[in-house]
C-alpha cells in the first residue's frame, strides 16, 4: 500500500533529521502521539505530554 510507505519513509526521514540536527527522536514520536491520542480523545493530553517531557528532561 502506498500510504504504509508513504508513512515508514516519513517515520525515515524523521529519524535522519532527528539525528542530524541531535534531537531524541523517541521524546519526539511520544509527543507526536499525544497529538494522534489529542486528536481522538480531545482532551489536554498533548499539553499534558509536552511537560511531562520538560520535567523529565530537567530532571
Amino acid at each position: 500500500m502506498k500510504i504504509k510507505d508513504n508513512k515508514v519513509h516519513q517515520n525515515e526521514r524523521l529519524k535522519e533529521i532527528c539525528s542530524t540536527k541531535g534531537v531524541d527522536y523517541k521524546s519526539l514520536e511520544s509527543l507526536l502521539d499525544s497529538v494522534k491520542a489529542k486528536k481522538i480523545k480531545r482532551i489536554n493530553y498533548h499539553q499534558q505530554k509536552i511537560v511531562d517531557v520538560i520535567e523529565k528532561a530537567i530532571k
